[in-house]
């Protein structure tokens, strides 16, 4: 059992000759401007106009503008090619980005504030989305795209956890505007690189072979929705439950008089997440999508309704620690979901939608969530949260009837 779990470790050793370091390297550093503007927005624009709701609108607009915009994009890089498509996102969405952070340094409000937002949201390029399109390109090996999704999960929960309190720094360092300013400068040096090093085109099929140029026939938009429809409704549920635990661990750390601890214990469940996605290769490929999916969902749900009853802020973040253990696996597999049901020629617009499920979910945990904080305290932001998990189980029965 030893040498098994360390030679499934060892898995990730293969993945920079897969994809190349500098690759991997830029795709990391590209993911940051994407997890810093939402807090970065709120910090910037309430302290600019003075009101926390024109903070939460402007962070509104960009989320909204972003989940719709994403499989867009998705779809015109499976029609069009990456380098192409992203070519052309990556400078708009620094441009964006700039005229953001002079928005918040010159108070601007209202319409022209908003306007910005969703230009921004719009053009802003789900970094973790192509990546894991071009893992199910250049690998055809299930062991080795299971490793490449579990790294780029890992990844991606890391980035979460770390963009947000890397916006507290800069803003505490500098101005509250400088989260703003600092992505608009990574996306010049991360994100359009990215984009400059984007394969050209990704054949629909091995039996097409379309001029380099040339569009060819891809599925639409809403065949790939329907066909992917059990991933989404898992993302959308595990975005729904990052927004509502925001909520509810804001609240406890607030009744019980910490208030500025509500941050570090929401990022042990960030971090048990990844640890636990890092640690999927490890899981034998007889343990089917359905069970993962499953134990995923049981193990959420139980440590939520625990969490609930535990006393003091140390045992409420342990708990987190705990659920984190859960999520990260139920993470991965929904991407692994999603790849295997996608038709072909749709990675790109899957893998977006995924995504856009993801952010979606957030606003709408975070405004329910909320609600339910204030008027029930945090047990009832947790038992909602709680409620969620619960669907990915019926979720997970209906994986165990058509065996993706």
């Amino acid at each position: 059992m030893r040498s098994a779990f360390f030679g499934a470790m060892a898995g990730y050793k293969a993945l920079p000759g897969i994809a190349g370091w500098p690759q991997m390297v830029i795709a990391v550093f590209a993911r940051i401007p994407a997890a810093m503007v939402p807090l970065g927005a709120m910090v910037a624009f309430t302290d600019s106009t003075g009101s926390i709701a024109t903070g939460g609108l402007a962070t509104g607009f960009v989320a909204i503008a972003t989940a719709i915009f994403s499989p867009l994009i998705g779809q015109w890089v499976d029609r069009y090619g990456q380098r192409r498509v992203l070519s052309i996102f990556a400078p708009l969405n620094a441009i964006a980005l700039l005229a953001l952070f002079l928005a918040a340094i010159w108070g601007l409000d209202e319409a022209p504030l908003f306007l910005i937002c969703a230009l921004t949201g719009a053009t802003t390029i789900p970094i973790g989305s192509f990546t894991r399109a071009r893992w199910s390109e250049v690998t055809q090996n299930p062991k080795e795209l299971g490793t490449a999704f579990s790294y780029e999960s890992t990844v991606d929960e890391l980035v979460f956890v770390l963009g947000p309190a890397f916006v507290g720094f800069a803003a505490s360092a500098a101005v509250s505007a400088a989260p703003l300013g600092i992505a608009a400068a990574l996306v010049i040096v991360a994100v359009l690189p990215f984009a400059l090093t984007s394969p050209k085109r990704m054949p629909a099929s091995p039996a097409e072979e379309p001029g380099e140029d040339a569009p060819v026939t891809r599925p639409g938009i809403l065949m790939t929705l329907r066909k992917i429809s059990p991933a989404l409704i898992i993302m959308g549920c595990i975005g729904t439950f990052f927004g509502s635990s925001q909520a509810a661990i804001t609240e406890r750390a607030a009744e019980f008089g910490s208030p500025d601890a509500a941050g570090l214990s929401y990022a042990l469940m960030g971090i048990g997440s990844a640890a636990m996605a890092l640690l999927m290769v490890v899981v034998p490929d007889r343990v089917s999508l359905a069970t993962r999916v499953l134990i995923g969902g049981l193990g959420m749900a139980v440590f939520t309704l625990i969490t609930i009853v535990q006393g003091n802020l140390v045992m409420t973040s342990v708990m987190l620690l705990f659920t984190g253990l859960f999520l990260g696996p139920t993470l991965v597999t929904a991407f692994t979901a999603a790849e295997r049901l996608a038709p072909k020629g749709g990675m790109s617009s899957a893998m977006t939608s995924l995504q856009a499920s993801l952010t979606v979910g957030v606003s709408v945990g975070s405004a329910i969530g909320g609600g339910l904080a204030a008027a029930a305290g945090s047990a009832g932001a947790y038992l909602f949260a709680a409620a969620l998990p619960v669907v990915i189980v019926f979720v997970g029965v209906i994986l165990a009837r058509i065996r993706p």
